[in-house]
């Protein structure tokens, strides 16, 4: 795990690169990622510089950028290739030559040996930059869900790509400037959606795509990987027996992989049963205790340390438990949106970013549950509204009466403020996103076109649920989700662990079990508890059945038995929750206000800060999460508008 960052010449003797001494201070901005060495290659062709985190082969042999003996490939490398013991048998067998025990020599040699298609053989995490000298061809390469980001950008014949943005924005002859369009679709979703970031014209290279530039300076973005082909299974549904399995299979090799490092490893353990059941396999594999983390507030309700116990006591972990306090949240908040060159996504980033400083003292590597509740329908209330719209559309509500018929409609009005809907899509979107048009319209500057840019937002999504035409609701919802609402996870845990370097890995999105999960019928994700209970849901909304009467991701808990105790297993989920309307309501109220209130903020033509004003008056930032959220994630707006905009980036 690393940090990369490097220049390429769209066309021979065509590139304008900066300063080897400019090169380097840009590549330094991601020691954090990378403390253990570093180091740069400089030709006519490319600038290549790679921060190096030690996990693997811990000599400085394998340090990078690294090129083959016969000179004909460089690359930098920031990532694991899981199985790449496996891979170099192969390449030996073929008479390569290793002077490495590590994988970045694999990934090298694969693609000399087979071609960028190399690839498609890798299980891992991983962004890379490697040039073929003898066609003089570039290949910018990421991992097929990306978990690794990789972000570049072409200026006046120059690509420069990166780990990290502000590496980008070091060498940069000309001021960046703010994407509207991401800060819309921050509010909307969080993160920006697509190729997009926060800085007109850098992109983020697509998951599951590399894109290609030749000595000419042509270019061509080629998908590699898409699981959409995998749903067609679920029409042959296999039984519960072979899917329990199956997943019970791949996931133990998911975490039996990512336990193969040369330094120590470690596992977040939240108390939810995804972190539970990924201890509880490393348990199972691993020899001396496992070490484990988990992180709360002080508040009532804000942390599941006792669950989270309980799991380290089944297994002997060495556990550690990390309070947290709300001045500290503040402090560190605004530290990690320049870790992040962004506004955070969500709260309980500072909780992880916490959490990875404390367990660097004793691990640098953990694994986490990132990744389950997309594939295996974990968000119950989300994923059950599919049963909410397809009850709207066919006009009737299970076979109920006229009277239930009407309650069924005035309770889909309580919760939906409409009952009309034009398609799935347009259903998907009123709960999916955190912030609406009129609220983004109420709260923004009016000078901006907020409706206009929701439009082109919501084009993308329309392409994911086109891809799944003719497939079921819930099917579109869940591959949208594992398209977009993962991504920001993944950021997410990105961040808050390079930032103090330590290697994060997420055993839920290993591709295989992305793949498998594709092919099992969504009756095995949501269940119904009972024939009763789905009589008595007719005229229910999706909140109140969720967990009540059906269990969201039942396959993946039924296969958690043989590992965890039941009452954790089938606990109401509880999320990472911070208690924002206990503190933006109270005690930083003010904070918030210093912000968004001040002059500068004022003077951007960003904000409707008479509107802002109102909010913060409110009653509601005290009473309501959602509302507080929305504070929040403008406060974080404006600490990321001062950073990059105020001052050098």
């Amino acid at each position: 795990m690393c940090g990369i960052f490097g220049q390429i010449g769209m066309r021979r003797e065509a590139g304008r690169f900066a300063t080897r001494d400019r090169f380097t201070d840009a590549l330094h901005l991601q020691s954090h990622r990378g403390p253990d060495d570093w180091g740069v290659a400089f030709t006519d062709r490319y600038s290549f510089g790679h921060r190096r985190l030690s996990i693997i082969d811990l000599d400085a042999k394998a340090k990078q950028p690294m090129t083959t003996a016969d000179g004909r490939f460089t690359v930098v490398f920031n990532g694991e290739i899981y199985n790449y013991r496996e891979l170099r048998q192969d390449l030996a067998s073929r008479g390569v030559e290793f002077r490495t025990k590590g994988d970045t020599e694999v990934l090298l040699y694969g693609i000399q040996c087979y071609g960028i298609a190399f690839v498609e053989k890798c299980i891992g995490m991983f962004a890379f930059v490697v040039y073929d000298q003898p066609n003089d061809t570039f290949y910018l390469v990421r991992d097929r869900l990306g978990i690794k980001p990789l972000y570049y950008t072409v200026k006046s014949e120059t690509l420069t790509f990166s780990s990290e943005i502000k590496s980008i924005l070091r060498v940069l002859d000309e001021p960046a400037k703010l994407n509207v369009e991401a800060v819309s679709s921050y509010l909307s979703f969080r993160h920006p959606i697509g190729e997009e970031s926060y800085f007109k014209g850098i992109l983020s290279l697509k998951p599951g795509h590399y894109l290609e530039v030749n000595g000419r300076g042509d270019t061509r973005l080629k998908e590699y990987w898409n699981p959409v082909g995998a749903f067609a299974e679920q029409e042959h549904d296999k039984g519960e027996a072979f899917y329990l399995e199956r997943l019970d299979e791949i996931f133990r090799s998911a975490v039996q992989y990512r336990m193969v490092a040369d330094v120590p490893v470690g596992a977040y353990l939240s108390g939810g049963v995804d972190s539970s059941l990924v201890v509880a396999c490393m348990a199972r594999l691993a020899g001396p205790a496992v070490k484990t983390f988990t992180v709360g507030f002080a508040e009532e309700g804000y942390n599941e340390f006792a669950w989270a116990q309980m799991v380290a006591d089944q297994y002997g972990t060495d556990h550690t438990e990390i309070l947290l306090s709300a001045d500290k949240y503040i402090e560190t908040m605004e530290q990690l949106v320049w870790y992040k060159d962004a506004p955070l996504s969500v709260p309980n980033e500072v909780s992880l970013y916490e959490m990875s400083r404390e367990l660097k003292k004793h691990i640098t590597v953990v694994l986490s549950g990132e990744g389950a509740d997309e594939i295996f329908g974990g968000y119950g209330r989300i994923f059950r509204s599919c049963f909410d719209y397809q009850r709207l559309k066919d006009g009737s509500a299970g076979g109920a009466s006229l009277n239930e018929r009407q309650e069924f409609l005035d309770n889909f009005f309580k919760k939906y403020r409409t009952d009309t809907f034009g398609s799935e899509l347009d259903h998907f979107l009123s709960i999916y996103s955190y912030t609406s048009s009129d609220e983004k319209c109420d709260l923004m500057s009016p000078d901006i076109p907020w409706r206009g840019l929701d439009a082109n937002l919501r084009e993308h999504f329309s392409g994911w649920f086109e891809q799944l035409k003719g497939h079921s609701y819930e099917n579109k919802m869940m591959y949208a989700f594992e398209r977009v609402h993962l991504l920001g996870l993944l950021h997410r845990v990105d961040m808050t662990t390079m930032a103090t370097a330590v290697e994060a890995r997420v055993p839920f999105v290993d591709h295989r079990l992305v793949e498998f999960a594709f092919t099992v019928p969504s009756s095995y994700k949501l269940r119904w508890n009972s024939q009763a209970d789905f009589a008595a849901s007719r005229w229910l909304m999706s909140d109140k059945i969720s967990e009540v009467h059906d269990t969201p991701k039942y396959i993946l808990k039924k296969a958690s038995e043989k590992y965890l105790p039941r009452d954790l297993i089938y606990r109401k989920k509880m999320g990472f929750p911070v208690p924002l309307n206990d503190w933006f309501g109270g005690r930083f109220n003010s904070y918030a206000r210093d912000h968004l209130l001040s002059s500068k903020a004022r003077n951007r033509g960003l904000y409707n800060t008479a509107k802002v004003e109102q909010w913060l008056d409110s009653d509601m930032l005290s009473k309501s999460h959602p509302f507080a959220l929305k504070i929040w994630m403008l406060v974080n707006v404006e600490l990321f508008m001062q950073r990059y905009f105020d001052q050098a980036a």
